[in-house]
């Protein structure tokens, strides 16, 4: 019986290993899923920001620094004398934000070929986004995107020399390309818009830009993310990592991959455009 019950305990051992060897270091088919608002947390809650290079066909084009962070919810009471919280550490999180610092695009030889961005969007605790704010600059122009979730309004702020143009815009205009082709362009007769814009489309001589308007009308902004576990090749050797994968128009494709805390490590965008975390460059 003693042999017996050390012979049980020996196999339930090694299959408790053997399964848990597969489970976190061996790569089954497309990877082990994972639930996306798990990987999503973890971005947000990055201890660290993520340098990246940008490269376009394997030529370094540009450089941006993506910095989430939890900001701490807002409380009249004082915190007690024997909370010792180590710096950087929230005692209850009231929100998150991601920016992106210091982006540069360069577009050709010379500083005024460069493209200056930053972004900065917050989210609520249920991982709904709030606002999103990005600001473009190539001298001398300038172009800023000021969207919110609240009052559903987008605010575009162009300038070009002494030229500036504001317009505030409302999410039911950029969900109905006649109301935003009405604010943009100016005002339309109606049948103009019925019977002569929009109704001759089938028609020949249409113009292929306003024959696409019902068909933007139509289409699905939403984005399906895939998430799963993987592994990320760096030179020789493999790193454990999430993998987020989606498709866009069904003929683009997008991967991200986040490294177990959080940190980007590589994005893969449509058009030969990767972006590379610069740690992973040194190794």
């Amino acid at each position: 019986m003693r042999r017996l019950a050390y012979f049980a305990i020996t196999a339930f051992f090694v299959t408790m290993n053997v399964l848990l060897w597969r489970s976190e270091f061996r790569a089954v088919g497309d990877g082990t899923p994972v639930p996306l608002a798990k990987v999503w947390e973890k971005i947000l809650r990055a201890p660290d920001d993520s340098d990246l290079e940008i490269f376009h066909r394997k030529k370094k084009v540009g450089h941006l620094r993506w910095a989430a962070n939890a900001g701490e919810a807002a409380t009249t009471n004082a915190a007690p004398a024997s909370d010792n919280l180590e710096e950087g550490m929230v005692r209850k999180v009231g929100g998150y934000t991601i920016d992106i610092l210091d982006g540069r695009l360069d577009l050709g030889e010379g500083r005024k070929r460069s493209l200056r961005f930053t972004m900065n969007t917050s989210f609520s605790t249920n991982h709904q986004w709030q606002n999103f704010a990005v600001q473009i600059s190539q001298r001398p122009m300038s172009l800023g995107l000021n969207a919110s979730a609240t009052n559903e309004t987008l605010v575009v702020d162009f300038q070009q020399g002494d030229e500036r143009l504001n317009r505030t815009l409302t999410f039911a205009q950029l969900r109905d390309p006649k109301l935003l082709l009405q604010e943009v362009v100016g005002p339309v007769p109606l049948g103009l818009l019925t019977g002569g814009v929009l109704g001759g489309l089938g028609e020949a001589g249409a113009s292929p830009e306003l024959a696409a308007l019902p068909a933007l009308q139509k289409m699905s902004l939403g984005v399906q993310w895939d998430s799963r576990q993987d592994w990320l090749k760096i030179g020789s050797a493999k790193l454990r990592c999430y993998r987020l994968h989606a498709s866009l128009l069904e003929k683009h494709h997008i991967t991200v991959y986040v490294s177990r805390v959080g940190e980007l490590l590589r994005v893969e965008l449509p058009n030969d455009i990767v972006l590379q975390n610069t740690r992973m460059l040194l190794l």
